[in-house]
């Protein structure tokens, strides 16, 4: 563990945050206000470092860091005097405090479980590696070499640049990787602790609503992708959305923070903007005004990352090379409406209802039992709170009721395909198979829209509704649940890959369920109903959704597909631990894997790219002279390499490298064997 690497972390984020929010009315709270600053300034690390790159200045760890104090150093001086620091233990911080422990908790999580074997995990893992240590080295996202690396331009590159700064201050990408990787996603608790507060105003919604992000299994497992820092960015930019209630200058800050979410995962960078549509479009037709300034922070967050990033793509490959590379595929017929997923499947009711210990490790699905029905109650509870409206306003209860729900179901209907995969036109469907196959999306639908209407009739007929935020919920909701399931449609964004979203609506359902059921058996028994009510929906939650997340993410996961064989693995585990760290080390298969062991290559090198394709049909002593003009040290010969040019040609190459004396073999298994140079 590098302790100066996480204490830089800390300080840059923390740093930037403060700079970007010094402008803005910040909480009275003092936690809140300087834990939220550590959420600014992950989402402005890679930003200020793609600044950095446009105007060619190298993203250096120490300009970060000068740039980082440079402003707090200033305030520092220039108020030192006025620092009173004193804290109450309030209600209010004793809340945060419970949040900080699920937080500790989240974290060692993910941490034990992201150690829980030697190699990194799946193929994604292996392809940031690479990513992370050309950035680490170049310094520069917009260096034509970047085209080689699997997740630099044109795909956009935050979470490698933000991996690659750390990385430049310790010796060892698999540690910085899977580290920073769980830290991240776990920072996710304290996020969207405070966006759920700000959003509901109520503490202790917040607080379960947290302990529900950290107990559902759709959340975030300790899967290593750019999707890691995407997602735990959405609370930080809809809190700072909140905010502008209390500060207009709020937008500036929303803004700046978006740039990120935009320019680190091409489907929720997509996603995020549909939530932000659906947030502002349902905010604009509540509040019956146009809201200028939240229009101002999603229009400016949007032009910022086009500037900084996909205009400069677009123009040096093209819109339809970057979308290709994004894995959008420009064309007619279905695939010009949807964007399907690697494991996108049609779920049923007990994939939502029932979570299983054994799941995906990308985006593991599955809500649970006593979550589910906590979100059935909070629904319930909407529309029974909202009677008084609906009985006085039937006619307008009714029509909008009837109007959403035909709406939905036309929609659903004409862009049922039934088949997951559709090449060209489907064929038509009669409506009473669309039902059949699609019930449970559909009544799912229904009494979201049912619960919608209640809460509009009351918006509209009371004054005084300060429930609002349930009608932005239940909008997310709706969208997520039809994304989630969207899988045999023709609109879809990578299905399997949304129900971590629709894990952010379904814990906010779930705290307002739970606190309708505590305060109704406060009504009815007293505080101690209300305690066990509590006590009795934690361990219905544990046993059901907690303990299945746990299981995954602390489970024995795959390094990867692309191996040939639990040999060559080994091989690879084993100079890993024998060579020392970044020793220089030529395969005449892909870098990744070497890379993802700490060791070195140049993969985005022209003259290695070059020799990897010819250099194999070399003599031993043509190796030998071209390895050592390159200062390689090591040669791997392993798997892969026999599955690219044949197993009896490698047998005969490693045969002449091994006789020939300019090569000494130092391991040898049946998956691979590594030769000193």
């Amino acid at each position: 563990m590098d302790y100066l690497t996480i204490a830089l972390f800390f300080v840059y984020t923390f740093c930037l945050g403060f700079t970007a929010s010094s402008f803005v009315k910040n909480s009275e709270n003092f936690l809140e206000r300087n834990l939220m600053r550590i959420g600014f300034g992950l989402s402005l690390l890679p930003f200020l470092a793609l600044a950095l790159n446009i105007i060619k200045i190298p993203a250096d760890w120490r300009i970060i860091l000068a740039l980082s104090l440079a402003y707090p150093l200033y305030y520092l001086s220039r108020n030192y005097n006025k620092f009173n620091f004193s804290f109450k233990l309030t209600k209010t911080n004793l809340s945060i405090f419970l949040m900080l422990i699920l937080f500790f908790i989240n974290f060692y999580i993910y941490g034990t479980g992201a150690f829980n074997y030697p190699y990194l995990e799946d193929d994604d893992s292996w392809g940031h590696a690479n990513g992370v240590k050309f950035y680490s080295m170049e310094k520069n996202a917009f260096l034509p070499e970047a085209e080689h690396i699997r997740y630099m331009n044109p795909y956009p590159p935050s979470y490698d640049i933000m991996l690659g700064i750390l990385h430049q201050t310790n010796d060892s990408v698999y540690w910085t990787i899977k580290f920073f990787n769980a830290l991240i996603i776990s920072l996710s608790t304290i996020f969207f602790y405070f966006f759920v507060r700000e959003f509901t105003g109520d503490r202790n919604k917040a607080l379960f609503s947290a302990f529900a992000l950290l107990s559902i299994p759709a959340f975030m497992s300790h899967f290593i992708w750019g999707i890691s820092l995407t997602v735990p960015l959405y609370f930080v930019i809809f809190y700072a959305m909140e905010r502008i209630k209390h500060d207009r200058k709020w937008w500036i800050l929303a803004a700046l923070v978006m740039v990120t979410a935009f320019t680190s995962s091409p489907t929720h960078g997509t996603y995020f903007g549909l939530f932000f549509v659906l947030y502002f479009l349902a905010k604009t037709l509540l509040q019956r005004k146009f809201l200028v300034w939240d229009a101002l922070a999603g229009i400016s967050g949007a032009a910022l990352s086009f500037i900084f990033w996909w205009i400069p793509m677009f123009i040096r490959y093209g819109v339809s090379k970057t979308l290709k590379s994004l894995g959008i595929q420009v064309g007619t017929g279905a695939a010009a409406f949807g964007v399907g997923g690697t494991a996108d499947r049609v779920y049923t009711f007990k994939d939502f209802f029932f979570a299983q210990k054994q799941n995906m490790i990308n985006n593991p699905i599955g809500i649970g039992i006593v979550l589910s029905i906590l979100v059935v109650i909070a629904l319930a509870y909407i529309i029974f709170n909202n009677m008084d409206a609906i009985k006085k306003n039937k006619k307008i209860f009714l029509s909008s009721f009837l109007i959403l729900t035909s709406a939905m179901i036309l929609l659903l209907f004409f862009t049922y395909t039934k088949e997951i995969w559709v090449d060209g036109n489907s064929q038509p469907i009669q409506f009473s198979v669309f039902i059949s196959d699609q019930m449970f999306l559909v009544i799912t639908l229904i009494f979201s829209i049912l619960a919608i209407s209640a809460l509009i009739v009351s918006d509209y007929t009371n004054s005084e509704f300060k429930d609002r935020y349930l009608i932005i919920t239940l909008v997310w909701f709706g969208f997520l649940f039809y994304a989630v399931n969207a899988a045999p449609f023709k609109f879809k964004l990578s299905p399997f890959r949304a129900w971590m979203l629709l894990a952010i609506p379904v814990c906010t359902l779930a705290a307002e369920g739970t606190i309708n059921l505590m305060q109704k058996a406060k009504g009815s028994i007293g505080g101690i109903g209300k305690l066990a009510v509590l006590i009795l929906l934690i361990t219905g939650m544990y046993f059901t959704s907690t303990q299945q997340k746990i299981a995954v993410n602390t489970a024995t996961w795959p390094p990867g597909a692309f191996w040939t064989s639990g040999e060559e693995i080994t091989a690879y585990l084993w100079m890993k631990e024998n060579l020392p760290k970044n020793s220089k080390v030529f395969a005449f298969s892909h870098d990744d894997p070497v890379i993802g062991s700490d060791m070195f290559s140049c993969s985005w090198c022209k003259g290695v790219l070059d020799y990897r394709k010819t250099g194999f049909n070399d003599t031993a002593q043509e190796k030998y002279n071209w390895l050592k003009s390159k200062d390689y040290e090591y040669l791997i010969i392993d798997g892969r390499t026999a599955k690219t040019f044949g197993a009896n040609e490698t047998n005969s190459k490693i045969q002449e490298i091994a006789q020939s004396g300019l090569f000494r073999p130092i391991f040898q298994n049946q998956g691979a064997v590594i030769f000193q140079i």
